[in-house]
């Protein structure tokens, strides 16, 4: 009772958000669990092609955030850009759905990266501006975490329901699925109006007066201070993101994916698991996250500590991957090595992606939130396109000394994470943040 009365006090808009922000992960999910396939399948790309091909268009929805967050920061408002930039995403999917050709792909695949990146940025800096409103700060880190749980219910939904319906009734329908679910969020997002800021809504269309030159010495204080950790975070996502493609791939050619007697998945469906993992593992994080607070005397444990468990994790997650990689040179491996090391990173995942969403939210100046959002985005362009010329490497090397280079790559980073982690802990108590930062709450 207790909780449902919790969940009650979250403003009415929340769960607009909450929707929109759950059928459109579902669509764009869904379409990316299916994508790494139809590469090498339909388009015949070889698999190190489809799978730099996928890093690049990961790469690429990941770059829009700064168009997005930079036009609803200083022109549009968020809520505007999440309904203008719907319609390249719908077009994208109907485009990828319908024809299947190279030039169509990669048509498709430009406007599915300018609607999804674009609006990315600002449907959790629309809630976040929601909360402060009406001076429900004190929940926002929990609705952070539900906000994460809805992206995760719907992949798991699409990502594991998708790759089912490609196999009963092909590509085409399958990949017109992802275009309904993106007309369901538009109409999420677009129905809650009046519950929204309604300053962020009735913005109308005009660039904002530039900034002075204290709030851009301001801006730059804080992306200076902030970057070190953002930069480390890019290596996250490179090897993260890699469970889109050359772990499917993996899956395809070297896993006995018979799970179960009866039961047998398809090479996507371990990766499908990891937001089935997110939803389950989010409340055990929220009780393990307060859990130590309290323990603390009350004081949180830094983000930046988090998030270095987080690299931790990783590691362990790479290693496991590398030793199935090695093992499969006898023959194929059991689909449990894959679906271990996906339970592995989502543990990690939940460290470093959720932590460093709020955490970038909460560094951000006022009038710079859904750019810096964009910014902690952009570390994912920056992984991802680095992923693209590496996976360059997966026909040339073995799966086991593929996944081991990766190993050694997040000891490296996690080591420079402790010395990131340690300059912001180093902070006295009462300067860990800017002051102007606490002032946009």
């Amino acid at each position: 009772m207790n909780a449902i009365r919790r969940l009650a006090q979250h403003p009415t808009g929340f769960w607009f958000v909450f929707w929109g922000e759950l059928a459109e992960r579902a669509s764009f999910y869904g379409m990316r669990t299916i994508l790494a396939l139809y590469l090498t399948e339909k388009l015949l790309y070889s698999q190190s092609g489809g799978a730099s091909i996928m890093q690049f268009f990961i790469a690429s929805c990941y770059i829009a955030p700064l168009l997005g967050g930079y036009l609803a920061d200083r022109w549009l408002g968020k809520y505007k850009t999440i309904l203008y930039f719907s319609a390249p995403y719908v077009l994208g999917h109907l485009i990828l759905g319908g024809i299947q050709s190279r030039p169509a792909m990669f048509v498709a695949l430009a406007f599915l990266a300018m609607g999804s990146g674009s609006i990315k940025p600002n449907t959790s800096t629309l809630m976040g501006q929601l909360y402060e409103e009406q001076k429900k700060e004190a929940l926002l880190t929990e609705a952070f975490s539900y906000f994460y749980a809805a992206i995760n219910i719907g992949a798991a939904l699409s990502s594991l329901g998708l790759p089912w319906v490609r196999n009963a009734h092909g590509y085409g329908i399958a990949l017109a699925i992802p275009a309904v679910l993106m007309v369901a969020a538009f109409l999420a997002f677009a129905l809650g109006r009046r519950f929204y800021p309604q300053e962020d809504v009735k913005r109308r269309p005009v660039k904002l007066p530039p900034k002075t030159p204290e709030q851009r010495a301001a801006e730059r204080q804080t992306l200076t201070r902030i970057a070190p950790v953002f930069a480390l975070i890019a290596v996250f996502w490179f090897v993260y993101d890699q469970s889109a493609s050359t772990w499917i791939y993996f899956a395809k050619d070297h896993l006995n994916l018979t799970v179960l007697p009866g039961i047998k998945m398809t090479p996507e469906q371990p990766q499908a698991l990891n937001p089935v993992f997110i939803v389950a593992l989010t409340p055990v994080f929220n009780w393990l996250w307060q859990l130590i607070k309290k323990r603390r005397g009350g004081i949180d444990l830094p983000d930046t500590r988090k998030m270095l468990i987080g690299f931790g994790i990783v590691i362990a997650c790479m290693g496991m991957m590398s030793v199935a990689g090695y093992l499969s040179a006898y023959g194929p491996v059991s689909a449990w090595w894959e679906i271990l090391a996906v339970f592995v990173i989502t543990l990690a995942e939940l460290c470093v992606s959720v932590v460093g969403l709020e955490f970038a939210y909460t560094q951000a100046l006022p009038g710079t939130k859904s750019t810096v959002t964009a910014a902690f985005l952009f570390t994912v362009f920056v992984g991802d396109f680095f992923g693209g010329f590496f996976d360059k490497l997966y026909d040339q090397l073995s799966p086991g000394n593929y996944f081991a280079i990766q190993t050694v790559i997040m000891v490296a980073t996690a080591l420079a994470f402790v010395r990131v982690a340690r300059s912001f802990e180093s902070v006295p108590e009462g300067e860990a943040v800017p002051e102007p930062v606490r002032a946009g709450k």
